[in-house]
């Protein structure tokens, strides 16, 4: 599997979900969509090669959440997503320990109705920035090819960016990502156990991979 290739696995069984981590060279572990006590994330993290601790809002209080992802930051996870939107406190305190322990910030914007303008998009990425973001991911919802032009042309205005949009004409969006800039792109597990709107199963996503990167093909 290429490692630009993210695989996001919120595999609610323990023992599968440990098999899973394993199996890719770049995997987002989806705390939000299991439930995992600090033994069990430090297990996962041994298997991880390189990993990305998420853990969404809903399912959680702020204080487990930030607990959850603080005990992965001190296993090694390779990055920590944290939400744009997120209370400062919460999101300044796992920035602090993150820069501390040598893990990467992902400062994640997610919009699941409409793709804003330019500026606004401009405006999360710079404000993501001067918060410590390492890497700043901007996941927004495209109603038409315009939308999925809009976030694109990001890549041309910062070097620290994971922008692609989200719905089924977004996908050709997670597939240029890497090509444009982005140090990885997302990817479900399979066609049945997708984590978000749009997700290419990892087995396609390589296939494409595979088809643009022959170089066959950059003689063409």
């Amino acid at each position: 599997m290429n490692n630009r290739i993210c695989v996001s696995i919120g595999e609610a069984n323990f023992t599968t979900c440990m098999k899973l981590a394993a199996m890719f060279p770049l995997v987002e572990i989806r705390f939000d969509l299991m439930q995992l006590d600090d033994e069990k994330i430090r297990q996962l993290a041994d298997r991880c090669r390189q990993w990305i601790a998420t853990c969404r809002k809903g399912k959680y209080a702020d204080r487990e959440r930030a607990a959850q992802l603080t005990t992965a930051i001190c296993a090694g996870a390779t990055y920590v997503d944290v939400e744009y939107e997120a209370e400062e406190a919460y999101r300044k305190s796992l920035t602090d320990i993150a820069k501390a322990n040598g893990t990467q910030v992902i400062v994640s914007y997610h919009n699941f109705d409409a793709t804003p303008e330019i500026s606004a998009l401009t405006t999360v990425v710079q404000q993501s920035l001067d918060m410590g973001a390492d890497w700043v991911k901007l996941a927004v919802t495209a109603r038409s090819p315009a939308d999925v032009a809009k976030v694109m042309s990001l890549y041309g205005q910062c070097n620290r960016l994971i922008a692609f949009a989200m719905s089924d004409i977004g996908k050709i969006s997670r597939i240029t990502a890497p090509f444009l800039g982005a140090p990885f792109t997302f990817a479900s597990i399979d066609d049945f156990r997708t984590t978000a709107p749009g997700q290419l199963s990892a087995n396609k996503m390589q296939k494409i991979f595979d088809i643009i990167l022959n170089p066959i093909w950059g003689k063409l």
